[in-house]
C-alpha cells in the first residue's frame, strides 16, 4: 500500500479473468478499489450508476471493440481518465483510441511501476478538476434561504453547511426535534444540488407499521405474500437518479437497518419475493429526533449504519431558540393558507405578535402551521388576533373576568382597585364608587390587551365601539397611552 485510503474506485473492463486478477492486485496495492466487468454492457451499466476515478479498458473484449466502448464512455463523461490495455500489434487501435479521447495506454505484459505511476497522476489531476468544478457550483446560503425560510442570524452557519452539503452526493443525517423542518432541509439539499432534475421521494419510518416498511422501501414481486397480486416498485427504485429522504430513521427495526446498510454498500436492492438484484443510484438523506449515538451505545441502532449515514451531520435548532423566525413564518403561513382557503389575511395584530413570541412552541414549526391555519378558519377578521391563535387562553381569561364580575362589590374593590385618594382608612366606598372603580380598572386592562386599539378592545369586551368610546370618555382615559403598554396575558 502507498498510504492512500482505499476510496478511489477504478472500473476495470477486461474479459480475461487472469489479466483482471493481476491488474486488480497491482491496483489494490496502490490503494485503489476495483470494480471488474467482463462485458461492455456490464461496464456501461456500472459506469452510469457509480462514481469512478478512472477506467482501464481492454481494446479487445471478445467479439467487441474496446474503442467503441470508449466512445460511449466519453458520451457520458468527457473528463474521467481512461487508459486502454493493449497487446503487441494493437498500437493502431491505441492511436485510434487517443483520437477519441483515451488518456494513455498500458501494454501487456505489464511493466513494473508503469501502470501505477500513470494512474496516480491521472487520478490526482481528475480529482483536482472535479473539486474545482464542485466549488464553482456550490449553492449559496441565499439559495438555501429561499427554501428554508429564516431571518435568525444564529442559523447562518447552518445555512452555509447546507449549501456545501447540497453540492455533493454524500449521505446526510439531519438531527432535530419533531416539527423543526427536517424535510424542508432535505428538499433544499435536493433542489440546490446536482440531482435536482431527479425525483425527491420522502418516507417516514414512524408513520408505517414495521411489517410494511420493507415493502414500501424495496417493493415486492407478484406472489411475495397473500395480497401481492402485482409487482410493486419500491421507493428506492422510484428515487433512482434522485434523492430518497427517510425520516425518523431511528425508528427503523433491526431488520430494516440491516437491509438499508446493504443498499448503501452494494447500491442495489432485492424486492420482497425477488431473486434478482436491481441496481439503484440514490442519494440517501436520513433524519431523526433521537440521539442516534446514544441509541448505538445501548444497541438499538447499528453502529455501521450510523457511520454510513453520518457522513454529513446537520442539526436543526428548535423554533423556540430562533424567535425572529416565529413572526416571519407566521406571516408566510398566513398568506399561504389564506390563498388556499380563500380567506383574507392582512397580517398579525400587536396582541397576536406578542402571543406568538411568548409561546414555547413544543411542536415547533408544525405547531405554528396548525395555529395559523386554525386561526384563519375560525378567526373573525382579516387581521389575526391573539384570541384567534390561542382561543383556549382567551376562554380562561373570560372565565376569570366573569368570576370577578360576580364578586361582591367590596371584594372586587379589595382585589383590583387601588385605595381611593383621601378616603379614611377602614371606610367603605359607596356602591357607585366601587362600581366606577372596577369599571375603570377593567377598561384599562382591556385597552392594554388591545394596545390601545378601540375596535380590538370592543371585541375583547364583547361591546360595541360606541359603548367603549362612552366609557373612555366617562373615565377620561387616553387610549394612546396603552399602545406601548405591556401585553395583557390573555
Amino acid at each position: 500500500m502507498n498510504g492512500r485510503e482505499s476510496l478511489d474506485w477504478v472500473l476495470l473492463v477486461d474479459d480475461d479473468e487472469q489479466v483482471s486478477d493481476v491488474l486488480g492486485l497491482l491496483l489494490e496495492n496502490q490503494g485503489f478499489s476495483i470494480r471488474a466487468c467482463t462485458t461492455p454492457d456490464a461496464a456501461l451499466a456500472a459506469f452510469s450508476r457509480e462514481e469512478f476515478m478512472a477506467v482501464l479498458l481492454d481494446i479487445r473484449l471478445g467479439e467487441h471493440d474496446g474503442v467503441d466502448v470508449l466512445r460511449k464512455l466519453r458520451e457520458i463523461d468527457q473528463e474521467i481518465p481512461v487508459f486502454m490495455i493493449t497487446a503487441h500489434g494493437e498500437l493502431d487501435s491505441a492511436v485510434k483510441a487517443f483520437n477519441i479521447g483515451a488518456n494513455g495506454y498500458i501494454r501487456k505484459p505489464f511493466q513494473d511501476g508503469e501502470l501505477e505511476s500513470q494512474l496516480v497522476r491521472a487520478v490526482e489531476s481528475f480529482r483536482l478538476k472535479r473539486e474545482l468544478r464542485m466549488l464553482k457550483r456550490h449553492s449559496s446560503p441565499e439559495d438555501i434561504r429561499s427554501i428554508f425560510k429564516t431571518r435568525d442570524p444564529s442559523l447562518e452557519p447552518l445555512l452555509k453547511q447546507i449549501a456545501v452539503a447540497a453540492s455533493v452526493t454524500s449521505n446526510v443525517l439531519i438531527h432535530g426535534e419533531t416539527g423543526t423542518g427536517k424535510e424542508v432541509v432535505a428538499r433544499a439539499l435536493h433542489q440546490c444540488g446536482p440531482r435536482s432534475k431527479g425525483p425527491f421521494i420522502a418516507f417516514n419510518c414512524a408513520a408505517v407499521p414495521d411489517n410494511l416498511v420493507e415493502a414500501e422501501l424495496f417493493g415486492y414481486v407478484r406472489g411475495a405474500f397473500t395480497d401481492a397480486r402485482d409487482n410493486k416498485q419500491g421507493l428506492f427504485v422510484r428515487a433512482d437518479e434522485g434523492t430518497l429522504f427517510i425520516d425518523e430513521i431511528g425508528d427503523a427495526s433491526p431488520s430494516i437497518q440491516a437491509k438499508l446498510l446493504r443498499v448503501i454498500q452494494e447500491k442495489e436492492i432485492v424486492p420482497l419475493g425477488g431473486v434478482h438484484p436491481i441496481p439503484v443510484n440514490v442519494r440517501l438523506i436520513a433524519a431523526t429526533h433521537r440521539k442516534l449515538d446514544e441509541e448505538v451505545a445501548v444497541g438499538r441502532f447499528r453502529q455501521d449504519l450510523f457511520y454510513r449515514l453520518h457522513v454529513i451531520p446537520l442539526m436543526i435548532p428548535p423554533l423556540r431558540s430562533r424567535p425572529r423566525d416565529v413572526l416571519l413564518l407566521a406571516s408566510l403561513f398566513g398568506k399561504q393558507y389564506g390563498e388556499r382557503l380563500g380567506k383574507r389575511f392582512d397580517g398579525l395584530s400587536p396582541s397576536a405578535q406578542t402571543a406568538l413570541l411568548a409561546h414555547e412552541w413544543p411542536g415547533n414549526v408544525r405547531e405554528l402551521q396548525n395555529r395559523m391555519e386554525r386561526g384563519l378558519v375560525l378567526g373573525h377578521g382579516a387581521v389575526m388576533t391573539a384570541s384567534d391563535l390561542f382561543p383556549e387562553k382567551m376562554r380562561a381569561s373570560e372565565k376569570q373576568s366573569e368570576a370577578e364580575l360576580h364578586q361582591p362589590a367590596s371584594e372586587a374593590v379589595d382585589s383590583i382597585a387601588p385605595p381611593m385618594i383621601g378616603q379614611p382608612e377602614g371606610e367603605l366606598p359607596t356602591f357607585g364608587e366601587a362600581k366606577s372603580t372596577f369599571e375603570r380598572s377593567y377598561l384599562e386592562r382591556i385597552l392594554a390587551a388591545a394596545k390601545g386599539n378601540i375596535a380590538e378592545a370592543a371585541r375583547l369586551a364583547s361591546k360595541s365601539r360606541t359603548e367603549v368610546y362612552g366609557l373612555i370618555k366617562k373615565h377620561r382615559i387616553n387610549p394612546s397611552r396603552y399602545k406601548r403598554a405591556p401585553e395583557f396575558e390573555l
